[in-house]
């Protein structure tokens, strides 16, 4: 049966399903892609204008996909390192570095988890070896923050003073001119293509110097046991570019758990001309994923000081000379906005770049382009062409908790109808391999955030759900509740102002506060170790409280681990009702450090707020050890609902 013929046959068992008060009509979806729209595209807006974009507080993120990847890696001999370094170019800062191999089996990732907690004992030799050094062409067909078809050449290595090996992609080529995470832009064409056909993948490049690579490879319809190796997404997660550039890519279970097809690769024909192929003389892996693989991406640029209160759009044009940069970009915004009411219009993109370009501090030119490039989404999101994106951290002071509760087996039916759209299936979940039991769960996170529309303590009850619907259908986590001591913007609770008509329509965003759900002053959280943890709300519009006094375990209550994969892919889609947050992640929440343990009978955990159906004692308490950086499209399924 065909995947068309199954999601449709999904479809109309849904259509005949009765409706959920979490189902929304057609009218409330167009309702709230215009609510986001305007919040979330205002809120980037207003980034540039504040300047901080600029100065780093509120760093821009932009989606990038790639479609029919396919990675080619060789090995380079030892002895050759040093000519292949000058053929390179490479920096005098950078070292070329062994890394381990690019995939693993599932197993062989628990293995690698369980050696790194073997410090000091023989067992972590295991962990020096089998580690080479590799040359990597990366060829895909790109969307999002680039555009068309693109050869990339990479290879692995450090920075003076720093054991943190990260990927460095020496030299790019592209089908199309325009934008690159890199090198800011790409004029240059190259010709490039790349076909996949049934049972084999074909692929060309030729430079403009006339370097040549060229590559069949057949590709069988099953799927190897293998995924990309947590080496390969520790490194790749910042990569390097030449003169300095640097972009951090968040990724998900594309990447995590991407499947991957089986290549034979002694029937592989793969031929370059390229200099720095003279030192590849083993092509050892073909990677090629049989999904679309997609990330938030994130260029790292040089800060830039602004004035506070930051300057806002300032007359452009001459006599008037910037004298600082931030004037300068203000100039720069206030050109790319116009000023209708006085008769100018906005001067087109291409020539407010030529004027950055022209007029800005070589060091700070990234930090302007994609400063740049960030107020254009904004407007593109304004006018409904592009979707909304955001950058936030989980702070690492108070550290971030789980407190698991698993739902009473005679409350599981209630729980869903309840809680879950009608068509949601309520899913068990594991959090840390230790756990022996899946469970049908309520979790509690207990976290600061800091970011854009994210600054403050929140209280989220979520649980975790199959949406029969998805592509990839899989466990996710669907926020029930949630509380902030600054207040806060969610799908359910302005789907149901938006019901209550509460909400003028059609929507403007001078109507913000009527969608905004009020703080909640009452709501605290801390933890130390020397005073253990601590939190406390009262939420009187559900007439619950919850009341948390932990004393800090001792250290033979403690277990070190790491989180399940399937309970950090749950994140991909994080759902509040049917409308989902699409998130990217990095290596602190894929490969967290973890400590987990069991509270005490001294310890009070008194929670109220979904204590009708979950048992009295929660599961073993989890903790985060480290921070989070996390970019997320906000309600960002929105376009892909079957409204009632």
């Amino acid at each position: 049966m065909s995947k068309i013929v199954i999601i449709s046959f999904i479809t109309l068992l849904v259509s005949l399903l009765p409706h959920s008060a979490l189902s929304i009509t057609t009218s409330e979806k167009e309702n709230l892609i215009t609510i986001r729209n305007q919040v979330f595209g205002g809120s980037t807006l207003n980034a540039s204008l504040t300047q901080t974009t600029l100065s780093g507080e509120t760093p821009p993120v932009f989606p990038y996909h790639l479609h029919d990847r396919v990675l080619l890696t060789w090995q380079i001999k030892p002895s050759e390192i040093e000519q292949f370094a000058s053929a390179i170019e490479l920096p005098p800062y950078l070292s070329v570095s062994k890394v381990s191999s690019l995939t693993e089996s599932k197993l062989h990732r628990r293995f690698a988890a369980w050696l790194n907690k073997q410090n000091g004992s023989s067992f972590s030799l295991f962990s020096q070896q089998d580690k080479h050094y590799y040359l990597m062409a990366d060829i895909a067909q790109t969307s999002g923050a680039e555009q068309g078809l693109k050869v990339e050449w990479k290879t692995f290595v450090t920075v003076a003073g720093s054991t943190q090996i990260q990927v460095y992609r020496f030299a790019s080529f592209k089908e199309i001119p325009g934008n690159d995470l890199l090198e800011l832009n790409t004029l240059t064409p190259s010709e490039i293509t790349l076909d996949k056909l049934k049972g084999r993948i074909r692929s060309s490049l030729i430079s403009t110097s006339g370097y040549v690579l060229e590559l069949d490879i057949p590709i069988g319809r099953s799927t190897q046991g293998k995924t990309f190796s947590q080496a390969y997404l520790d490194a790749a997660e910042n990569t390097l570019g030449p003169k300095g550039a640097q972009t951090r890519y968040y990724y998900d279970g594309s990447s995590v758990s991407a499947r991957l097809h089986k290549v034979k690769i002694n029937k592989a024909t793969v031929s370059s001309t390229f200099p720095w192929s003279e030192y590849a003389h083993n092509l050892v892996e073909v990677i090629i994923p049989k999904d679309d693989m997609s990330f938030m991406a994130q260029p790292v640029t040089a800060n830039v000081t602004v004035q506070s209160p930051a300057l806002g759009p300032a007359d452009c044009y001459n006599p008037m000379i910037p004298n600082s940069l931030s004037k300068q970009y203000a100039c720069l915004v206030a050109s790319a906005f116009g000023a209708p009411d006085m008769g100018i219009p906005p001067t087109p993109p291409q020539k407010v770049f030529e004027s950055m370009f022209a007029n800005t501090p070589p060091m700070y030119i990234p930090t302007f382009y994609f400063a740049l490039q960030d107020l254009y989404q904004g407007l593109s999101t304004l006018g409904g062409i592009s979707k909304p994106t955001l950058f936030f951290e989980l702070k690492t002071a108070p550290k971030t908790i789980f407190i698991n509760f698993e739902i009473n087996p005679n409350k599981v039916k209630a729980f869903k109808k309840a809680f879950l759209p009608s068509h949601f299936k309520l899913a068990k979940m594991r959090f840390y391999p230790e756990q022996k039991k899946a469970v049908y769960a309520i979790s509690l996170n207990l976290y600061e955030s800091r970011g854009a529309n994210l600054n403050g303590i929140r209280a989220e009850w979520s649980t975790y759900v199959i949406n029969p619907l998805e592509d990839n259908p899989k466990p996710r986590f669907s926020v029930i509740e949630a509380q902030s001591n600054v207040g806060g913007l969610d799908p359910l609770y302005t789907l149901q102002r938006l019901r209550n008509g509460d909400v003028p329509l059609p929507f403007r965003i001078e109507s913000i506060e009527s969608i905004i759900q009020s703080p909640n002053p009452t709501l605290t959280y801390q933890f130390a170790e020397e005073t253990g943890i601590q939190a406390y709300l009262i939420n009187n519009e559900h007439n619950s409280e919850l009341n948390i006094d932990i004393a800090y375990p001792t250290n033979s209550n403690q277990l070190f681990t790491k989180p399940l994969t399937s309970w950090m892919e749950a994140n991909d889609y994080v759902y509040w009702g049917e409308v989902a947050e699409i998130l990217k992640y990095d290596r602190q929440v894929m490969f967290a450090d973890l400590m987990v343990f069991e509270a005490t009978d001294k310890d009070v955990i008194h929670d109220t707020t979904f204590a009708e159906y979950v048992k009295p004692k929660p599961l073993p308490i989890v903790v985060w050890l480290g921070g989070q950086s996390i970019a997320l499209q906000p309600w960002g399924n929105l376009e892909s609902i079957e409204p009632e």
